[in-house]
């Protein structure tokens, strides 16, 4: 009988789509529509939550991102942010479907995006949610690839997302403003 290679072992870090990024801790029997199943238990900073062994592209789970992937985040961080949709039920099918699809890039550059837009406007409740959920699970990712704390990455994160926003601004008399001709109506 051949003994069948584990996608992950304990100690591996892991992003859920619905809970955020996590580690491996052990293998548990747990019930599974009725049956037992040997499954994977993780601890993220919130929760713990168990998917099967057998299931090995589980749609759900990933390794978190690697340094190099990690790497083009940063620099999506970086880029000038790009104009939202104005559209409140577009935008918030955006936010719905990086949420859902959680792709590092995707989630950087919305940070990126969501984060320009505050400093013109005030967010909305739902959209300054998602800013903070995206920026822990950015912040719990890039920490767990680059294996360093949340707390001296914060401060980086943070330092990106300035630079990123001073590409939109213009110095109008020794005054930072947006540039809202430019960038704020872009679209109709």
């Amino acid at each position: 009988m051949t003994e069948t290679r584990l996608q992950y072992s304990i100690g591996d870090w892991v992003v859920h789509r619905q809970y955020g990024v996590g580690q491996v801790k052990k293998i548990e029997v747990k019930p599974i529509q009725g049956e037992q199943a040997k499954c994977f238990k993780v601890k993220t900073k919130d929760c713990l939550f168990w998917f099967p062994i057998n299931k090995p592209n589980n749609p759900r789970v990933r390794r978190v991102a690697s340094q190099e992937v990690v790497q083009k985040a940063i620099q999506v961080l970086r880029n000038k942010p790009c104009q939202l949709d104005t559209d409140k039920k577009h935008l918030k099918g955006q936010i719905d479907h990086v949420q859902s699809d959680g792709d590092v890039l995707a989630i950087s550059k919305l940070i990126r995006d969501l984060s320009a837009q505050q400093a013109i406007r005030k967010l909305n409740h739902s959209e300054e949610n998602a800013l903070g959920r995206f920026k822990e699970r950015l912040l719990r990712e890039w920490a767990a690839s680059m294996q360093i704390k949340v707390e001296k990455i914060r401060p980086i994160l943070h330092a990106y997302l300035q630079e990123s926003k001073s590409k939109i601004m213009i110095d109008d008399s020794n005054e930072k403003r947006p540039i809202l001709k430019s960038w704020r109506h872009t679209r109709s």
